[in-house]
């Protein structure tokens, strides 16, 4: 770890069963102010600069910074149409279309920004519902190529995954998953992860969040808020990798079971992300 403004981490709190099964929805969405308009973003660490941002001011995603996927992954199609700007905020809507087909956003920056380590971190509100998972995460091209050169071929960094149930319908809305995953996902596939409450202990579901991962060449902290989750030393990848904001869908699945119905028409439906900026800094030259 730096010697930097963050906090060194601790031991993490133990991940804690979650204390009632099914789906419950939560009380009204609990709201954040954001910052002050015109302020320009703040280093987060000492000697770190500004290498790519997005803070979704116009009105449509951006081409020059995402990569929109439209094609069919897992049990919805990736829709363009599910990922708007408006006021400042890009959302991805999970919604059901009148011939019960699922559709949902994918957002990459392939192509247009990679990093190699960093300080990578968005501000996020999660609204899903069972049977959707939505993320903020990092992954190259050379994914598990070669198998057992993580460093070559990559690693899949999860700064923040969220869904409300687990597979067997308990309530995990207001736990935070991070980590990574190497050499592919087969039987050679490897991960380190963590599934625990913020450091606050607040919620998570409803609530405005920073999520943030610190990629340097001695390993990853990951963070909430700014405040240090864990730390690792494995498997750290030395390449490019680009940025990824998405939700998904899958029935049945380590997400719980899609509503009877599906999600009800874009317009109407409560299944979405927020995404208030995203920002990737990078030591200065």
């Amino acid at each position: 770890m730096c010697g930097c403004g963050l906090l060194s981490p601790g031991e993490p709190p133990a991940t804690p069963s979650a204390p009632v099964p099914g789906w419950t929805p939560p009380d009204a969405p609990i709201p954040a102010p954001p910052p002050p308009a015109g302020v320009a973003p703040s280093p987060p660490l000492p000697g770190y600069a500004l290498a790519w941002h997005d803070e979704f001011d116009g009105t449509a995603v951006d081409p020059a910074r995402w990569v929109v996927e439209a094609r069919r992954r897992r049990d919805a199609l990736n829709d363009p149409a599910s990922a708007t700007v408006q006021d400042g905020l890009l959302r991805i809507t999970t919604f059901t279309d009148d011939a019960g087909v699922h559709h949902t956003g994918y957002l990459k920056s392939v192509g247009l920004f990679e990093l190699t380590y960093g300080y990578v971190e968005a501000r996020i509100r999660f609204h899903e519902v069972p049977g959707t998972w939505c993320a903020f995460w990092l992954y190259p091209d050379t994914y598990g190529e070669p198998i057992g050169d993580p460093g070559t071929a990559g690693v899949e960094i999860d700064v923040v995954e969220h869904r409300v149930v687990d597979g067997g319908g308990w309530n995990v809305r207001d736990l935070v998953m991070s980590g990574i995953n190497w050499d592919g996902f087969g039987a050679d596939w490897k991960k380190v992860h963590r599934t625990q409450p913020p450091p606050d202990g607040g919620p998570v579901w409803g609530a405005w969040r920073t999520f943030s991962v610190l990629w340097t060449p001695a390993g990853y902290t990951f963070y909430v808020d700014q405040q240090p989750l864990w730390s690792t030393s494995a498997a750290v990848s030395h390449r490019s990798q680009p940025i990824y904001l998405t939700c998904e869908v899958k029935d049945r699945s380590w997400a719980g079971t899609i509503p009877p119905g599906g999600y009800g028409p874009a317009a109407t439906s409560e299944d979405f992300m927020e995404v208030d900026w995203v920002r990737a800094w990078q030591p200065a030259p």
